[in-house]
This record gives C-alpha cells, sequence and structure tokens, in this order.
C-alpha cells in the first residue's frame, strides 16, 4: 500500500514562525577606503550568481537585476554626498564586527536619505547618508566610501551582466548621468 504525502507548502512567513530567531532589519556602515573579494560560481547557468565580501559583509547576487538595483540605490546617494566629510579615520573595533550575509534575489526597492546630528557639546555636526534597501540599511559615513562602495558595486554589476542569464537586459551603468531608473511597482 502507498501511502501519499501531501508537500509542505514553504513561505518566508512560515519558515520565520518555525525559526529560533529573526533578524528583521540590519545595518551596514561603512567610512574610508575600501576593498572587496569578487567571486563567481556557475556561470552562464541558472544557478549562476555573484559574491561580493566587503569585510564581514557577504553579499549572493542571484541575477544581474539585483546587482544593477543595488548599484542604482547607492548611487541615489550621490546628491548627498557633497556634505559628508572627505574621509573618517578608521579606529579598530574592539569588540569585533558582526558578520553579515545578505542573498539579493530580486532588484530591490530603495530610498537614500541624508541624515545629521549634532554631537553633544554642541560644537560639530555629523552628517552621513542611509540607504535603505529592504531589510538592510546602507550607514556610508564619508565620501571615500560612497566612492569605493561605487566602485565595488560597479565591478559587480559588470561582473554579473557577463555571468547571469539576464545580463543582457540590465548592461545599462546607474552611475552614468544618461541612466534612467527602471520603474518600481507601487506596494
Amino acid at each position: 500500500m502507498t501511502k501519499l504525502t501531501t508537500p509542505k507548502l514553504t513561505t518566508p512567513s512560515i519558515l520565520s514562525a518555525d525559526a529560533t530567531g529573526l533578524i528583521a532589519h540590519t545595518y551596514v556602515r561603512v567610512r574610508g577606503a575600501q576593498t572587496a573579494q569578487i567571486d563567481v560560481y556557475n556561470a552562464r547557468t541558472p544557478h549562476a550568481r555573484v559574491t561580493m565580501t566587503l569585510g564581514t559583509v557577504l553579499m549572493t547576487f542571484w541575477s544581474a537585476s539585483a546587482a544593477q538595483g543595488v548599484l542604482e540605490g547607492i548611487s541615489a546617494a550621490r546628491a548627498t554626498i557633497g556634505r559628508m566629510p572627505a574621509d573618517i579615520s578608521t579606529n579598530a573595533d574592539p569588540y569585533g564586527q558582526p558578520t553579515i550575509a545578505v542573498d539579493w534575489t530580486s532588484r530591490p526597492s530603495y530610498a537614500a536619505i541624508p541624515q545629521s546630528r549634532v554631537t553633544p557639546d554642541q560644537r560639530h555636526t555629523l552628517r552621513w547618508t542611509e540607504v535603505h534597501m529592504g531589510p538592510l540599511t546602507w550607514q556610508i559615513l564619508d565620501r571615500a566610501a560612497f566612492h569605493a562602495l561605487t566602485r565595488i558595486l560597479r565591478d559587480v554589476h559588470t561582473t554579473a551582466t557577463v555571468v547571469c542569464l539576464d545580463g543582457s537586459k540590465h548592461l545599462a551603468d546607474p552611475t552614468a548621468d544618461d541612466y534612467v531608473p527602471a520603474q518600481q511597482p507601487l506596494q
């Protein structure tokens, strides 16, 4: 006798309900010059992906659309960088850095918002930009970090257009002056 089983439906809400813990939002703070490692897996197959390791942050881009969207979001901060400091010295964090892994499976929606705060002694105003992308917020603290992050993500995007199957549809460079952003559906 054969026992019939119904396949178990798995959705993000079901997975999160069964999870021991869930991180719904996180921040990535960047300042100063940045370097990254870019790797490719399963090029030109349906499972192609590009990974970017930026310090303790690992990002996996599963499509050229996702890579283009993240670059587009960071590029949107270009209008706000004039008010940021050129370079903030980086001090070693005595407690280390958290490790974060993000899978970009689709093009994210984003918002680039300039931020400022007066120091407690009322002598200085700190300025930075936050780029909100779904469950992740980038805090860009200086122009050096913005330029480095843009350069790295441009390399990721260029790589993704070659190795991902949707690459030919997403060749436009979001950092170009004549770039027209893709229309995002209203939510």
